[in-house]
């Protein structure tokens, strides 16, 4: 037989071993399941009929684009599948098989041999010694779930033995398969009346005489089963199961009832929760609507501070235009007489420096507004920071009650899952292990939550504490009689003017609740060096209307 195109010899040869090893079973078609698949395709993981593999090995062994080793080894195979068809004979298990489809009927007290077996005696040369799925193949048609040849002295003896099971399906095919040969005279008699003889083979269920006979089919009998009834091996499995279905029963009406009682004790849980949720949503309601309050007041009191500074601005530019008018006023009497021109030029002087005063005065109010403006832009961004905190916090309370429920819920949840009936699956065992995981990370998740709002909280007093010190520390700020430019002003100007620097400063931090140095207003005694009283403001103004009618 030429089994490559090109005609050589090497790969000839190669193509009849492995033919042989295909003949012999050594490369084995069929699995025990009775499907085909293919020897030579190590990615190949479909099942096939016969017919289907026959294709495929025909279709790879006439293919152009295939390695000539795996074209050899298919058209081996392909060549097997067709040898492999039983040839014309009157022999039973040569020609094809018809299964009557009317079950043959039994004695109830006849004993068979438990796994339900059938023997084969009397086999054809070509199957003796040979694979046992080719046998399996041949009966495939009655389910044997294997096959086994029958050895004495190590040496094939010609005869099978075929397994059909222990239920009682297994127990019809194997009366169906006796039933074949005896439909065609190669039944147990027929091998009895032929006195052992003859080429045909023969078949026929084991019994008891079989399984307590001599020779080497009553030795694999008596080692591989029993003697039963088809009756007691049906009562046998009738009374498990029926043992089963009320140990069943009874499981499913305690678990049942456990499952009341567990949707009794979950509904009440449910209940509890629905209510937290509630009570914590309007908490958090109430608490968004405080820190809304909160943020608009702080914006109400930001705008006033800027308010309040423009007003102060105002009022110094105020103060400082009506000095340069009374300057002027000075200068336009003090020509009417000598005594009152030098105690004009001398009130003059003090105006004067009155007036640079209020302008040091004016300077340090400008450093204080200016420290008071990042006061409130440091307050605001410690603010935010703050309300940051909060807002953090929150979600982290929010998210730990979560975890609380969402811990609560698997629990429950396993519990169900673990006393419902038929959870014994490996699926189930693997849902419960991914539950109890998933739990472990709530709760681990859940302490991680709990520690992070703790350091939120005490990051927030913290900051809280910062935030009044620095508060406390701008507006308890006092003249420090050190200060380098106080010194400068006493040196340059003297004693007087130091006075009089420290006095107005010291005016305007009494007179300013806040803390911001507004300057006001007020008549001034400078003999006296003090608040001028009602009295010496009354009799100042009638002396200078007197001396305003004089220079008229």
């Amino acid at each position: 037989m030429d089994y490559t195109s090109d005609g050589d010899s090497e790969l000839e040869a190669y193509g009849s071993d492995t033919y042989a090893l295909l003949l012999s079973g050594d490369i084995e078609v069929m699995n025990d399941e009775g499907l085909y698949r293919c020897p030579f395709c190590s990615d190949e993981k479909d099942d096939y009929n016969k017919y289907d593999l026959l294709q495929h090995a025909l279709g790879v062994g006439a293919a152009h684009d295939q390695q000539v080793k795996d074209k050899v080894d298919h058209r081996a195979l392909a060549k097997h599948l067709k040898d492999d068809e039983p040839a014309k004979s009157h022999s039973p298990l040569l020609q094809p098989i018809v299964i009557d489809p009317q079950p043959p009927q039994h004695n109830r007290d006849d004993l068979f041999v438990w796994p339900w077996m059938g023997i084969i005696v009397n086999m054809p040369s070509e199957y003796v010694g040979k694979s046992a799925n080719r046998l399996k193949e041949h009966f495939s048609r009655f389910y044997p779930v294997k096959v086994h040849h029958v050895y004495s002295k190590g040496r094939p003896t010609g005869n099978a033995i075929v397994e059909f099971g222990k239920d009682l399906v297994g127990f019809r095919n194997a009366l169906t398969f006796e039933n074949q040969f005896e439909n065609e005279g190669y039944g147990k008699i027929g091998w009895q009346e032929k006195e052992h003889g003859g080429p045909e083979p023969f078949g026929w269920i084991a019994r008891a005489d079989d399984y307590n006979a001599p020779g080497a089919i009553g030795d694999f009998l008596r080692k591989n089963g029993d003697l039963k009834t088809a009756d007691g091996v049906e009562d046998e499995e009738t009374m498990k199961n029926n043992k089963l279905v009320a140990s069943l029963s009874f499981k499913v009406i305690e678990t049942d009832m456990h499952i009341r009682e567990l949707k009794s004790v979950y509904q009440e849980r449910t209940a509890s929760l629905k209510r937290m949720m509630e009570q914590r949503e309007q908490q958090l309601q109430s608490y968004n609507q405080e820190i809304q309050k909160m943020q608009q007041l702080s914006v109400e009191h930001t705008k006033t501070i800027v308010d309040e500074n423009k007003k102060l601005r105002l009022d110094l530019q105020s103060m400082t235009h009506e000095l340069d008018a009374r300057s002027k006023q000075i200068d336009e009497l003090a020509a009417q007489t000598d005594c009152d021109r030098r105690n004009l030029e001398l009130e003059k002087q003090r105006n004067a420096m009155k007036f640079n005063h209020l302008t040091l005065a004016e300077q340090e109010y400008q450093k204080a507004d200016e420290n008071v403006l990042k006061l409130v832009e440091q307050h605001k961004r410690e603010k935010e920071t703050a309300l940051n905190n909060i807002k953090k916090l929150n979600e982290k309370l929010h998210l730990t009650h979560k975890l609380q429920l969402d811990i609560k819920h698997l629990t429950g949840k396993l519990e169900v899952i673990k006393l419902t009936p038929g959870n014994e699956t490996s699926e189930s065992g693997k849902r419960i292990a991914e539950l109890t995981e998933e739990l472990r990370d709530k709760i681990e998740e859940m302490d991680y939550t709990e520690n992070y709002n703790q350091d939120l909280i005490v990051q927030e007093k913290k900051t809280a504490v910062e935030l009044q010190e620095a508060r406390k520390l701008a507006i308890d700020e006092v003249i420090r009689e050190d200060d380098k430019k106080l010194q400068e002003l006493k040196e340059e100007y003297g004693e007087e003017a130091y006075t009089a620097v420290t006095t107005a400063l010291t005016e305007l931090n009494e007179h300013s609740s806040s803390g911001s140095r507004v300057s006001f207003p007020e008549m001034w005694n400078y003999k006296e060096g003090r608040k001028a009283k009602t009295k010496e403001i009354v009799q100042h103004v009638i002396k200078l209307a007197k001396a305003s009618k004089k220079g008229r």
